[in-house]
Order: structure tokens, then C-alpha cells, then sequence
């Protein structure tokens, strides 16, 4: 299905950049991958840091508008985003956050806001790993399951939330281990609008964050 893109925002081409390098060093520490797997640009260096998270090579000139205060909305939520997020609605009760400037089909660093009929079938207290889920980064190594979750009571946008830290094992075609990644889930029961699950395997660097100081979009 092609997405349809709700809302892009610009990402200051330096801050990008910094930020992508950022998260690429924390991906490539608890992952060991590197950025080429991972279908991010080097960053330059010399960029001062400005913003989180995975970042992707932008076309500035192809988007209008961008957001340095408040927040956006996201889904059920307002959020303060990083500049560098395209929020999309690729399905109905789906709404996912992607690197701006990422190819609609190449692996993009994503997150996912479920709602309604998105979270029928889906069991919130496990690992929401779809069919042929993968694991970040180009490799396509699929992603399963291994062990329980950790889990904490935080907050959503003020509302009550579980946090779920469940590890992925990443494996080639021969069922070989080649790395572990953590997906993070906050499962929110009594959103205003219904129950809304947030999944995150791409470690978005400061999304808990995020998260806790959003409002709700019907509030």
C-alpha cells in the first residue's frame, strides 16, 4: 500500500547529521551495526549536535516548514518531534515516524502508534513482531523473539502507561545469531480515545521522553 504522508517536517541539514551519527553510536554499541548496515549516511564530524535519533539523508528543498517549539501531532498524540521526523499513516489505526528524506521502500530507522482496528489480533503484553519483521539496518535479518520483558509503569502524554523492554535476536537465513536488539513498547489502556500502543525497535533516542511530555490529541 503507498503510504500517505500526513505531515513532514525539515531537518536543519547539520543537525541531521549530527543527530544521525549519534544514534548510529548508540545502535552500533548494544547492536554492533554499522552504519552502512544500518542504511544511514556518515555524518560529518564538524556538525554540532542539535536534536536525537536516527537521521537519514534529507531533500531540503523538497519539503516546506519545520518545528523548533511545540508539538505536532502524532497519531492520537501531540508530541514534541525532532525535526527530522515524517510522520505517515501507511494503514488505517497505524501511524508511523520515519527519518525524513528515507525512500518509501528502503529500510528507514521507524516507529510505529497503534490504534482501533490496528490492535485487533495484538496481544499488548507481548512482542509486536509481525510476520517477516526485521531487525535495524540493511541486512534484513529477522527479528525474533528471546526471553520475557522488562517492564515499567511510566506515563504517556499523562495517562498511565507500561514501558516493555523485550529483546530481539537477529538471525540470517541459516537461523545464525549475528546480533540482539532491544524493541521498546508503552502500551497506554485508557487513552482518550482507546488503548494505544507505541512500538519502537530502532532505539529513537529520546522517545520515552517524548512520549511523557506529549499531550492527546482529543484532550
Amino acid at each position: 500500500m503507498r503510504h500517505r504522508i500526513s505531515r513532514t517536517l525539515t531537518v536543519r541539514p547539520a543537525a541531521a547529521l549530527a543527530a544521525g551519527a549519534l544514534s548510529l553510536l548508540l545502535l552500533s554499541a548494544c547492536t554492533g551495526t554499522s552504519e552502512e548496515e544500518a542504511g544511514v549516511a556518515p555524518a560529518d564530524e564538524s556538525a554540532p549536535a542539535d536534536g536525537s535519533g536516527p537521521a537519514g539523508a534529507e531533500d531540503h528543498d523538497a519539503h516546506a516548514g519545520h518545528a523548533d517549539t511545540g508539538k505536532v501531532p502524532v497519531g492520537p498524540l501531540q508530541l514534541p518531534a525532532a525535526e527530522y521526523w515524517s510522520v505517515l499513516q501507511p494503514a488505517d489505526g497505524v501511524t508511523q515516524v520515519r527519518a525524513g528524506g528515507c525512500p518509501e521502500d528502503a529500510v528507514c530507522p521507524s516507529f510505529e502508534i497503534l490504534t482501533g482496528a490496528a490492535l485487533d489480533g495484538v496481544d499488548p503484553a507481548a512482542a509486536h513482531v509481525p510476520d517477516g519483521a526485521t531487525c535495524p539496518g540493511g541486512d534484513a535479518l529477522a527479528a525474533q523473539v528471546v526471553g520475557e520483558a522488562a517492564e515499567s509503569e511510566v506515563e504517556v502524554a499523562g495517562s498511565p502507561a507500561t514501558l516493555a523492554r523485550w529483546t530481539l535476536s537477529c538471525v540470517d537465513p541459516s537461523g545464525t545469531e549475528v546480533r540482539t536488539v532491544e524493541q521498546l513498547q508503552w502500551y497506554v489502556p485508557d487513552a482518550p480515545d482507546g488503548p494505544v500502543l507505541v512500538v519502537d525497535r530502532w532505539a529513537f533516542e529520546g522517545l520515552e521522553s517524548r512520549l511523557a511530555a506529549g499531550g492527546w490529541v482529543s484532550a
